[in-house]
């Protein structure tokens, strides 16, 4: 007979081992956690440089940010600022951008970037331009935003 759920026998099969040579034993019934896999002690980047470090990458497709930040998406960027290759930041970094963010349809002139939003933080505004076949903010660092005169969709990520 088994034990209660939550019992001394069922926390034992729930336990998560650490394993140090990156290898998984399939026979050994409890979980696996590989080295590096995940930390889920990361300190979440402060929302200002989150966005800053965000909106300083070109991302493939035409898309625009519709959702904040969350805690859980800040602590991933920090991960990507600490990344070891730009493979692995791309991915983290990517994987944010995408959660954010919906698509939008192509320009009609590839060739010409065509702005698609204003997102405004706090004394900062970044310019998201579809720029062939990427998305990215032109300048990449940003604008002050009170110099702003554009008639253009912003979104305010501190009230979003």
């Amino acid at each position: 007979m088994r034990a209660p759920l939550g019992g001394p026998t069922e926390r034992k099969e729930r336990q998560m081992r650490r394993g140090t040579d990156g290898y998984i034993d399939l026979r050994d019934p409890r979980r696996v956690v590989t080295p590096g896999a995940f930390d889920p002690e990361v300190e979440p980047t402060p929302e200002a440089e989150a966005v800053a470090f965000l909106l300083s990458h070109a991302f493939p497709g035409h898309r625009k940010i519709v959702r904040p930040l969350t805690r859980s998406h800040r602590s991933r960027i920090r991960r990507a600022t600490w990344a070891e290759t730009v493979g692995e930041r791309m991915a983290l970094v990517d994987r944010v951008w995408r959660q954010i963010t919906e698509p939008v349809l192509p320009p009609a002139d590839p060739s010409v970037p065509q702005r698609v939003q204003v997102v405004v933080y706090g004394e900062r505004a970044w310019l998201l331009h579809l720029d062939g076949a990427v998305t990215r903010a032109i300048p990449s660092e940003g604008v002050p935003a009170d110099e702003l005169d554009l008639p253009a969709p912003t979104l305010d990520l501190k009230t979003a």
